[in-house]
């Protein structure tokens, strides 16, 4: 009786101990999707290139404006090009655009205009860029023109100042939201909704996965990098390697989710070794044979 009460002891621990590895393993399941890298697709998407950019060169801007502007849209080009070369991705269109600048050559067909502010939006907020589009629900194709507002504080803002805020609302034109992280590996994130203003910046691997994506119909959600595609700035001239395996740290974080289940069918098992030699024991043991009686004396 007392190794049965013992033994029943344990087995209640087991499973308590079972059930809370379970709650654990569901909480670092969450905390792990929780903790990804993602960035939040916008509701469309282009389907015809080049887009025809127009710059508005209004009394809040210099000439250097609009070279910033060309430069941000060229390091777009650029890093989708890295990407696609990188990891051998050829879903995405072959985005381009063909550049007009209102003092030179302006047009009046145009897909995404450039215009300047001398204020942030509206006055006293943080807001130094806005993008503003509509789009056709039926078609999930942007309706032209798509307007990008740059601040430019009066026409005083550095031209590293505008580029890096023009990229970053043609990343918004482009169809993408905003990145849940405010850094790369190497540098800033050019999607965080607070991305850096004054210090060079290009697309990372996310924003060009991100987009990818998209142009294969994922529309209004957040999408998440792989884990073989690294986290990085897509750097001017750097193209980051693609990981050809899995290393030995990633493979254990890929399977360290599944710990806990494994410890689980562990103690299932003990607690199964358990009851059986608990049965073993309580089973009655079988009565001893009489001895057969000694043969009778002989005469």
């Amino acid at each position: 009786m007392v190794i049965f009460i013992k033994a029943k002891s344990i087995l209640c621990s087991l499973l308590v101990a079972a059930l809370l590895v379970g709650c654990a393993s569901s909480a670092g399941k969450s905390a792990l999707i929780q903790s990804s890298y993602s960035i939040k697709l916008e509701e469309f998407r282009w389907t015809r290139f080049p887009l025809r950019v127009l710059v508005d060169m209004n009394q809040w801007s210099v000439p250097d404006y609009a070279l910033a502007v060309r430069e941000a849209l060229d390091d777009w080009m650029k890093s989708i090009w890295n990407y696609t070369q990188t990891f051998n991705d050829t879903s995405l269109p072959a985005m381009s655009y063909v550049f007009y600048v209102s003092s030179i050559n302006a047009t009046q067909d145009y897909d995404v205009l450039v215009t300047f502010t001398p204020n942030r939006m509206p006055p006293g907020s943080s807001i130094v860029g806005l993008t503003t589009y509509d789009f056709q629900p039926a078609t999930q194709e942007p309706i032209p023109p798509i307007t990008i507002t740059v601040t430019t504080s009066s026409a005083t803002a550095s031209s590293l100042f505008v580029k890096d805020v023009a990229m970053h609302e043609f990343g918004h034109a482009l169809g993408l939201g905003h990145a849940s992280s405010p850094s790369t590996l190497n540098g800033p994130e050019l999607m965080y909704y607070t991305s850096s203003k004054n210090e060079v910046v290009y697309p990372s691997t996310l924003d060009v996965y991100a987009l990818t994506e998209l142009y294969r119909g994922v529309f209004s959600q957040s999408v998440q990098l792989p884990f073989d595609v690294p986290y990085v700035m897509l750097t001017e001239g750097t193209v980051p390697l693609p990981t050809v395996a899995p290393t030995a740290t990633s493979l254990w974080e890929d399977y360290k989710q599944y710990l806990p289940i494994i410890v689980v069918v562990l103690l299932l098992i003990v607690a199964a070794i358990v009851l059986a030699r608990i049965g073993k024991e309580k089973s009655p043991e079988e009565p001893a044979q009489p001895l057969p009686p000694p043969p009778p004396p002989t005469v």
